[in-house]
């Protein structure tokens, strides 16, 4: 279980008080409730939580519990630098990786995980199932068995911030999902793997996406980027040169000024915001 251990944290706790905790983690951290209710203040905005309820959680202060009856959290945090270290394992932490920025640029955490369907929820609680019931165990395939399921609850929350624009069957809503879903994985983002993988001529595919998506693929790209580091720098306690490394840019010089670029403001000013709301 080493690989596991080093990419996340696995804890399981009881309170019956709420207080604010030490947490590491440089993405968000995974909560599911086992047992117990209350009520979750989250951007100063609540609502309540009972058994089999999960919720993403960012770095940030600007959250709490309400606890009612004594509860059991199950809690999973992810933390960036884990990624970086990782060797001689079968398990594919980049595509986690992909899937956690993914997930950070586009998950509102004021308003929850949109899942109208109680089959989806289902679903997921099984796979927190067995993640608990792995947690602690010392079989070979445990680690398989919990990085597969994190794997396929992130997929599942992933496939759910998709916009209702881009949830009906055309090619293009699937090279956008495809992008979003590989941001940071350029060989996945060129011209000739995009024709080739959704069968759009290569010389004709700048002007199909520009097309549809009143962008360059370019643009499209660096935007997106943007988004996904104006969130991490909001919700995430990564020190920006990393956030920057990490999403394409030179350094936090060159975030700085795309950002100024696109959207009028810096880096530095989204991070001291979130500083000054956190006192």
């Amino acid at each position: 279980m080493d690989h596991i251990h080093e990419l996340i944290e696995i804890e399981i706790v009881e309170l019956s008080e709420w207080k604010d905790r030490f947490r590491k983690n440089s993405f968000f951290e995974l909560v599911f409730i086992l047992s117990g209710k209350g009520i979750q203040s989250m951007e100063y905005k609540i609502q309540n939580y009972q058994p089999d309820d999960f919720f993403l959680l960012p770095y940030s202060k600007c959250h709490a519990y309400e606890i009612i009856e004594p509860t059991r959290f199950l809690f999973i945090r992810f933390t960036e630098h884990y990624f970086k270290n990782l060797k001689n394992t079968s398990i594919n932490y980049s595509e986690w990786y992909s899937k956690l920025n993914y997930i950070i640029g586009f998950y509102d955490f004021t308003t929850g995980l949109p899942f109208a369907e109680s089959r989806d929820k289902e679903q997921v609680k099984r796979l927190f199932d067995i993640i608990v019931h792995e947690k602690d165990q010392n079989a070979e395939y445990s680690e398989t068995l919990i990085a597969n399921s994190l794997s396929s609850i992130l997929t599942i929350i992933s496939s759910k911030l998709i916009s209702s624009k881009e949830k009906n069957e055309s090619k293009f809503s699937g090279i956008i999902q495809h992008i979003n879903q590989n941001i940071i994985n350029e060989d996945l983002l060129s011209i000739v793997y995009l024709s080739e993988k959704f069968n759009v001529s290569q010389k004709y595919f700048s002007e199909y996406f520009k097309r549809n998506a009143n962008e360059s693929l370019k643009e499209y790209i660096h935007k997106t980027k943007l988004q996904i580091a104006i969130n991490r720098i909001r919700y995430t306690n990564t020190p920006l040169q990393e956030i920057a490394w990490s999403l394409g840019f030179t350094d936090g010089s060159h975030l700085n000024k795309t950002l100024k670029k696109y959207f009028g403001f810096s880096s530095s000013a989204l991070r001291k915001e979130k500083r000054s709301i956190e006192l």
